[in-house]
């Protein structure tokens, strides 16, 4: 590798200073202009970087709490009104995706016959299962 030999990094400075001192009036600029692009990039790489390394904000978790003095009724109570919101909200769902279904030409209620039979088939193997 006799190339790598006769390459020389203070060879190179010199030769840069003896073309500017001795070259033409425009060389200075020619050079900012050539060096120009290569900085920006290296400078819009650097921003980048700086950019997406900083550690997402943190997330701010609420959890739920209830007074020491609640009662075991009104837990209870809290209980049943989340689980017949989650159940209107799970009906709704339901009905949406009926009338998507129908909308596309399905026959939703035979779709609904077929779920229920196969849903008492698995209770009912179920029940087998647990009997024996």
């Amino acid at each position: 590798m006799a190339f790598f030999r006769d390459i020389s990094p203070r060879r190179a400075g010199k030769d840069l200073l003896s073309v500017l001192r001795d070259g033409q009036r425009n060389s200075p600029l020619i050079l900012i202009a050539a060096c120009l692009p290569a900085m920006i990039m290296v400078v819009t790489f650097y921003m980048d970087a700086k950019a997406k390394s900083k550690p997402p904000p943190p997330q701010v978790l609420y959890i739920e709490s209830w007074p020491a003095s609640r009662t075991i009724e009104e837990s209870k109570a809290a209980i049943m009104k989340r689980q017949a919101e989650r159940d209107a909200f799970n009906e709704k769902k339901r009905e949406n995706y009926k009338a998507l279904g129908r909308m596309m030409g399905m026959d939703v209620e035979e779709i609904e016959r077929e779920a229920e039979r196969i849903r008492n088939e698995s209770k009912a193997a179920a029940d087998a299962a647990g009997e024996k």
